[in-house]
This record gives structure tokens, sequence and C-alpha cells, in this order.
């Protein structure tokens, strides 16, 4: 059996969302928004990734362009575990329709939002993110909603304005639902297993969120993050990047890069979970969110998890070719992973044999 781990660190909620925070207050800064690390000491280089073809990898006619295409994947699992995918099947028209609501959705008076919001014990809703008692908040405000299995849907979280908000999601999540599977057999691919040894560890039931993310701008952009560093709990997040204003930043041999935008592409990053399926071949990037002095900041990223009682571990076929196994197996990684993100860790450290 796998490890399986309790209740997280006690979390705090700020009392009104950033969004509303800086309509009340001058420059000033709160403090429990500033973090005291160096954030924004000077300008990162900017990521050089190849950009992948999803079409490329999905032909199954071994011809050397496709093969060509799937040694890049693996490469660049490998080093950065993120990358640009573009030909990925979802229409750019859908993809401007969910920036739009979501851009109409923040806009919204703060009454009409508030319908939606979170607790401090429950992760979907409008808000901000929960952080460990005394430390600092991140400067954002968010929605967050399940939206795969469909019957785990909370439509009391699902906005009813902007009017059209819960049929482009929809239509949105049947789309990521399809990506996702095609991604998912891809990397299995690029590492030479069954296409299909991923996907059978997401399961039947496995979960995606789709996380509304709000970054308003800062007057000292070099006090707060919009996200603290981190690595995803996920499988693979799947991200629609702001058109306009970069903010996103990875890590790659102790340097941060900054993400570019790049036009109708998604950008694809692997979480913890699929580092533990692949035996430490893909890594799990780790990455942030800086803000911007003047202008506002929305992306889209829709998350993949197994279902919290599932078990989850190293491909067999990988610990036999590629060497011994680097990780334990884990039921419900989540609240491992709620745990020491709380005390700034690294989850995946602790399953590491």
């Amino acid at each position: 059996m796998g490890e399986s781990f309790g209740q997280p660190m006690k979390l705090e909620l700020p009392a009104i969302p950033v969004q509303e925070l800086i309509k009340s207050t001058t420059n000033l800064i709160p403090q429990r928004y500033i973090f005291h690390d160096t954030i924004n000491a000077s300008s990162p280089p900017c990521m050089d990734t190849p950009v992948i073809d999803l079409q490329l990898l999905l032909d199954n006619s071994s011809s050397s362009e496709s093969l060509d295409e799937l040694g890049k994947l693996r490469s660049v699992l490998c080093s950065w575990g993120c990358f640009q995918l573009i030909n990925h099947g979802i229409p750019s028209f859908e993809i401007d329709k969910l920036r739009a609501i979501a851009k109409e959705f923040f806009a919204l008076p703060h009454e009409e939002k508030q319908k939606y919001s979170r607790t401090v014990d429950w992760f979907e809703g409008y808000g901000s993110d929960t952080v460990t008692e005394g430390e600092p908040f991140n400067w954002n405000d968010r929605l967050h909603l399940k939206t795969h299995p469909l019957h785990h849907r909370n439509l009391k979280f699902w906005p009813q304005f902007p009017p059209n908000f819960r049929e482009i999601l929809d239509e949105y999540a049947v789309g990521m639902k399809k990506l996702l599977e095609n991604l998912l057999k891809a990397i299995a691919k690029s590492l030479d297993v069954d296409e299909n040894g991923f996907l059978s560890q997401f399961g039947e039931d496995g979960i995606t969120f789709t996380r509304f993310n709000f970054y308003p701008p800062c007057s000292s952009p070099d006090k707060v993050f919009g996200l603290k560093p981190h690595s995803d709990v996920t499988m693979i997040t799947i991200l629609v990047q702001d058109k306009d204003v970069e903010g996103l930043q990875v890590l790659k041999d102790d340097q941060w890069y900054k993400v570019p935008i790049v036009p109708d592409a998604l950008f694809i990053n692997v979480g913890d979970q699929l580092e533990i399926m692949s035996n430490g071949i893909i890594k799990s990037v780790v990455h942030k969110v800086v803000i911007d002095k003047e202008r506002e900041r929305i992306s889209v990223a829709v998350a993949s998890i197994p279902s919290p009682d599932k078990e989850i571990g190293p491909l067999t076929h990988l610990i036999d070719r590629e060497g011994a196994q680097l990780y334990k197996k884990i039921t419900n990684y989540i609240a491992l992973f709620l745990q020491h993100i709380a005390r700034g860790e690294r989850a995946i450290n602790a399953l590491k044999m």
C-alpha cells in the first residue's frame, strides 16, 4: 500500500480580496502581503524551450517529423518540465471566450462575486489563496472550480454572471479532457512505455479543476508574489496566459526564467504526481508569478489530479528499464502536498526512496 497522510496545518484567508484591498488603500502594502525574500531583483532571461506540436506527436505514421517531435518532447520534459504547445485542438476563439468571461467575472461588483465565495476549509469558489497562519498572502484573487467528473461539480460556485459563463466553461472543459488524454498518451510514447500507462493512473475518476487567476497591479511589485515559488500538486497543468502581460517564471538549475507569451499556444507544466509516476525521469517544474506595477494580469489554469483514493507510483516498466525505484507509492498526495507547501517545502522530496 502507498503512503497516506493526514490533515494540513491551520490555514488563514485574507479578510478581503486583493482587488478590493487596493481600492481602499494608498500605495502602502499591508504587511501580510510582503515577502522578505528577493522577488524581482533583476530581469531574468527568457526561457528558450522548443515549441511542441501536438499534431506531430499524435501522428501514428512513425514519420521522421513525428519521431523528432517525440524526441523534443522527452528532452524538454526531462530538462525543463514545461513547454509551449501548439496545434493542440482548442480553437483560438474558444480561448478568447474563456479570457473574456474571466475578465467580465472579475469586473463584477464585489457583492456579486461574494455569492461564490470560498471558505478557509474549502478550496472551491471565489476569493484568495489560504496560507499557513502568520505567513504572507499571495497578491492574487481567484475563482477555483471543479470541472470533472461531472457529478462532482459544485454548481453553487459556478457564476451565473456573465450569463454565458457556465456554457463557455463547460465547452472548454470538454476540450481540456480530450487534450489531457492526448498529452498523457504522447508523454508515454516519448518515454517508450504503454501509451495508457499514465492515463490509467489518472483513472476514470480523475479530477480536473479550472482556476481563473486575477493579479492586480502593485505599486511595489518587488515586495509581493502573485504566487510564491512552488511546484504543482497535479499530473499536468494546462495554462492559458494573459494575452499581453507576462508574469510567470520557471526555475531551472537555480536560475529563474520568464515564460514568454506565444500567441495561440497553451503553456504546459508537469506536476509532482507525473514526476512520481515517471520515476523521476520527467521533472516537476518549480514556478512563481510576479506582479506588474501598472497592469492587471489574468490567466486560466486547468489542473489534472488522480482521485485522492487512488494509489499512484512509478510505472513498473520504467523501474525495470531505467534503474532503481526512486519514489514510494502514495495514496492522497494532495494531503501530503498541503502539509509541505504550508511550510515552504516540496512534498515530493518526502517520497524519495
